[in-house]
């Protein structure tokens, strides 16, 4: 029994886990489709930290 008083068995498709479910290979593709796309944010932040160091160091190279 959960905190509800609930046996937790009832039939709705959005909490209900079956073994084969077809839902299994679109979470995998959306979980690969997540990680890439903040694999993708990851190199665009690096980008924008090595640029603005670039800038930095030539800004203190210019007036010193």
């Amino acid at each position: 029994m959960g905190q509800d008083r609930e046996d937790g068995k009832g039939g709705d498709p959005d909490v209900t886990i079956e073994k084969g479910s077809q839902r299994r290979p679109a979470f995998q593709r959306e979980i690969r489709e997540a990680l890439r796309y903040e694999e993708g944010l990851v190199v665009k932040v690096a980008a924008v930290l090595i640029a603005v160091a670039l800038i930095v160091i030539l800004r203190a190279l210019h007036f010193a």
